[in-house]
């Protein structure tokens, strides 16, 4: 008995130590093939293409952008199961798994009868 814990023991610190020498060569790599291959530094910002400092957004390209966003509001609004956006208990609707699976348990809840016969309050 005293032998297999021992087994044990060592099988699992041995394992403990190959994952974490893995992680250390790979973090390793990393950096490594960071410093060798610098990406773009930026502040997050999207460049936009073929448009230089101080150009201002045009009425069109406002314009377009506004459409763009009204589509693709229509869209999500249009692939909900009550077809307005909203339910009415947990507010805007995440997905439609979730809406059913909350309709079920809410709906759970009006079987106020147990199998031994006794009406829960």
């Amino acid at each position: 008995m005293r032998d297999q814990l021992w087994d044990a023991a060592t099988v699992a610190v041995l394992g403990v130590a190959v994952v974490m020498v893995a992680l250390t060569i790979l973090m390793v790599a990393i950096m490594l093939l960071t410093r060798l291959a610098p990406g773009k530094k930026g502040n997050g910002e999207m460049e936009i293409p073929n448009a230089k400092e101080g150009d201002k957004p045009t009425k069109e390209s406002i314009a377009a952008i506004a459409v763009a966003v009204a589509l693709a509001m229509e869209e999500q609004e249009a692939g909900n199961i009550r077809g307005h956006g909203e339910s009415p208990v947990s507010g805007p609707v995440a997905s439609r798994w979730s809406v059913a699976g909350r309709e079920r348990l809410m709906g759970s809840r009006r079987n106020t009868e147990h199998k031994w016969g006794k009406p829960s309050r």
